[in-house]
């Protein structure tokens, strides 16, 4: 069963990835934009083959770092915002558009620069306050009042800031592939691949831990506590990285795990990892593909066809979680 999805999954996201090069609010000559490279057509197409590339690398890394955290976590509903990363990058985005002046002054270290600075300042600060035991309770809390004293500090700072700030910093917390561009896509290739490569490592780990403390102590002589430690920093730096190139995306983290763990009826990693990896994939790569015009005609900020996309999906988990607890 799983083989057959997963060949399902690859021609979906196949077919998705070829209609994001030829579809669009401009009809190109894809084969003109293939062997001329300096035409109109070939630059059009260059920038969709970045874009969708990077629509797979985030699709597939959010999905990926919503079931690492989730088994982590030991909560279907925890997701890469559950560690606050996101809002300390949200933060740093925050104080390069909404700080008069700053985003005139140090346009050099660009807007990438404050995200990432932002979400390893939270993630710095969510592992020290979580003291040497890193009680995952104790971190969920402290993710949780990050994310609230974040908010309140953008508060103010939208109330100093002008219309422009304002505009600039709204329009990236919808979520846009528009600023993707050959450097990120580097970036989050390679760390796409570091994650994919831990996760890969400690997926029996996490299958164990997931069973219990006590079972992982006889089973296993590895720490527990710095595997926490490290699956937290990976996990906060993929994210980091993520939300500083295409702003917070709403709902894949939690979906997608959720959604295969119900069609193959499986938690165990190793089963999960290409499937999720390919389904988030495919969500974002649909969303994009709706979001910029390409099916329909008018442009759509991502978040929102990501949440008519996401929303139905987790209040069905909700309400057959609810029934089966009461079954």
């Amino acid at each position: 069963m799983k083989n057959s999805w997963l060949i399902i999954l690859v021609v979906l996201l196949f077919t998705l990835f070829v209609l994001e090069l030829i579809l669009g609010t401009v009809t190109i000559d894809i084969i003109k934009g293939f062997t001329e490279f300096n035409s109109v057509d070939g630059n059009i197409l260059e920038s969709r083959l970045i874009r969708a590339s990077v629509s797979v690398l985030v699709g597939a890394s959010c999905g990926l770092a919503g079931l690492g955290i989730q088994t982590l976590f030991k909560n279907p509903l925890a997701g890469p915002t559950t560690l606050g990363v996101n809002s300390g990058a949200s933060l740093g985005v925050g104080m390069f558009y909404l700080i008069p002046g700053v985003s005139m002054h140090m346009e050099w270290l660009g807007l990438s620069f404050f995200a990432v600075l932002g979400a390893l300042a939270f993630l710095f600060l969510l592992i020290v306050v979580s003291g040497k035991s890193l009680n995952l309770t104790f971190v969920l809390i402290v993710g949780l009042f990050l994310s609230y004293a974040s908010y309140e500090i953008l508060e103010v700072l939208l109330q100093l800031s002008d219309s422009v700030g304002i505009k600039s910093y709204v329009f990236w917390g919808m979520g846009s592939f528009n600023r993707a561009n050959v450097y990120s896509l580097i970036a989050l290739l390679l760390v796409s691949v570091m994650g994919f490569v831990v996760m890969k490592k400690y997926a029996t780990w996490l299958n164990i831990y997931s069973l219990g403390d006590t079972e992982l102590k006889l089973l296993t002589r590895k720490s527990i506590t710095f595997n926490k430690r490290l699956l937290l920093i990976v996990f906060g730096i993929w994210i980091g990285l993520i939300t500083s190139i295409v702003g917070p995306i709403a709902f894949v983290g939690v979906v997608v795990p959720n959604v295969l763990k119900m069609v193959i009826k499986s938690s165990n990693l190793n089963a999960l990892l290409p499937l999720t990896a390919l389904l988030g994939a495919i969500m974002v790569l649909l969303a994009d593909l709706i979001a910029r015009g390409a099916i329909g005609g008018f442009v759509l900020p991502v978040n929102a066809v990501l949440s008519v996309l996401g929303v139905p999906i987790i209040i069905y988990f909700l309400v057959k979680r609810i029934s089966g607890a009461r079954g």
